[in-house]
Order: structure tokens, then C-alpha cells, then sequence
């Protein structure tokens, strides 16, 4: 494998240096020893600097998504079973874990133009401002955050930063 390839590779493994090409606010040289392949470190930044050439500039579009807090939410009891929850309680489910109505966390409700990559920046953000995600997802228009009930308000103010910055 080229020197080249190996850089792409590397990168590749590595979202956030991704990203940062993308964006345009990569030291290379620094990327370059960061990434310490076999190989001239010129060389390699040389080969971010192509690779970054070719890949496409961030995203630019308008996303449109309401963000909203839902306090008193928590996990099914042990034995699956919701303390005389219905269907309607659900919050979020994913296999046997559902989150329902009635409990001590706070769910952040994104709804609208939400994808994954919108679910890995709030996380990302929450885990820098060490606000624990007890689950998350996303799917359909609607992406859902967990989080203690007292970080609620954080996770709230984090949600919508990173809906603004989009």
C-alpha cells in the first residue's frame, strides 16, 4: 500500500481528523506526526493535503430541527415490565431497553432534519462538557438523549447549539 493510501486509511479510522479536513483547519504537518506512519512526515502531510483537496467542503445547508425536554422519564423496572405504563409512555425503545414515562432522567427530544451525524455532535458535546448520556438515538425525524435529570438543562442548551450550528 502507497504512503498515500496508508494517510487515507488513517484517516479514515480517525472521524474527527475527517472532519477537520473537511473543514479546512488542519495543521498537516502536525496531522501528519500525529498519525505516525512508516514514512517522510513531509510526505504524509503532503498526502493530507491531496486528500483533503478532494474531499467535499462541511455542509452548508439549513437544517431545520425543534428541540425539546421532557423531565420525569426513566428505564423499564427489571423484569421489563412498565410500573402501569402503557405504549403511550415509550420514549425511546431500543431491543429490550425502553425508556418510559415516569422516573428520574430527562430526555432531550430533537424533532425534524436530525441524522446521525446530529446525534454524534450533542453526544460529543455532552461527553466535553461531562454531562452523562445514559442512551441515545436516532431515527426517522426524531433523535432522543437521555441524561440525568439535573443535566438536563445543559444537555438541552448543548442540543440546541449544535441544531444552531449546522
Amino acid at each position: 500500500m502507497s504512503l498515500a493510501a496508508e494517510a487515507r486509511d488513517a484517516v479514515r479510522r480517525r472521524p474527527f481528523l475527517y472532519d477537520a479536513l473537511c473543514a479546512g483547519v488542519v495543521n498537516y504537518r502536525a496531522a501528519a506526526d500525529y498519525l505516525d506512519l512508516d514514512g517522510d512526515p513531509e510526505a504524509v502531510a503532503t498526502a493530507l493535503r491531496r486528500f483533503a483537496e478532494e474531499l467535499d467542503p462541511m455542509d452548508d445547508r439549513e437544517a431545520t430541527a425543534a428541540v425539546r425536554m421532557q423531565s420525569g422519564v426513566g428505564y423499564e423496572n427489571e423484569d421489563g415490565v412498565a410500573d402501569e405504563n402503557t405504549s403511550d409512555d415509550v420514549v425511546v425503545s431500543a431491543g429490550d431497553a425502553r425508556v418510559t414515562r415516569g422516573g428520574e432522567l430527562t430526555a432531550i427530544r430533537v424533532s425534524g432534519d436530525v441524522d446521525a451525524t446530529l446525534l454524534t455532535a450533542v453526544v460529543e458535546r455532552c461527553r466535553v462538557q461531562r454531562v452523562l448520556v445514559d442512551a441515545a438515538g436516532v431515527a426517522g425525524d426524531e433523535l432522543v438523549l437521555v441524561v440525568p435529570r439535573r443535566q438536563g438543562a445543559t444537555a438541552l442548551r448543548l442540543a440546541e447549539a449544535c441544531v444552531e450550528e449546522r
